[in-house]
C-alpha cells in the first residue's frame, strides 16, 4: 500500500465518491527546519477533461490537451521545444503560456 494511493488500486477503477482522492500538488510551506514542501491534501473532483481540488490546483489529461494542442513546460527551454512540435507550451501552476 502506498502513501499517494492508499488502496493500490488505480484510481480509475476505485468509483465510489470524487472525494476519496487527495491532491498530490506540492504547497510551499514551513515546519520547524525552514522552508519546506508538503502535498496539499485537498479534495479532488474528476471531470471529463481532468481533475482539480478545492484549493484551485488543477490537471488536464494528456488526451485532451493533444487535442487542443497544448501541453505543460516546466521552463521557457520546455516550451520552445514543444513549440517547434507546433504545441503551445504552459505554466504547470496557472496554465498562461511561456512568452
Amino acid at each position: 500500500m502506498s502513501a499517494a494511493n492508499p488502496t493500490d488500486t488505480p484510481l480509475d477503477e476505485r468509483g465510489g465518491s470524487d472525494t476519496e482522492d487527495r491532491c498530490h500538488d506540492l504547497v510551499e510551506g514551513y515546519d520547524e527546519d525552514g522552508p519546506t514542501a508538503y502535498e496539499c491534501g485537498a479534495p479532488v473532483r474528476h471531470t471529463e477533461t481532468g481533475y482539480g481540488c478545492t484549493r484551485g490546483h488543477s490537471y488536464t489529461y494528456a488526451a485532451h490537451r493533444e487535442a487542443e494542442g497544448w501541453d505543460y513546460a516546466s521552463d521557457p527551454v520546455e516550451a520552445e521545444l514543444l513549440g517547434r512540435a507546433g504545441v503551445i507550451g504552459v505554466r504547470p501552476g496557472d496554465g498562461r503560456p511561456w512568452l
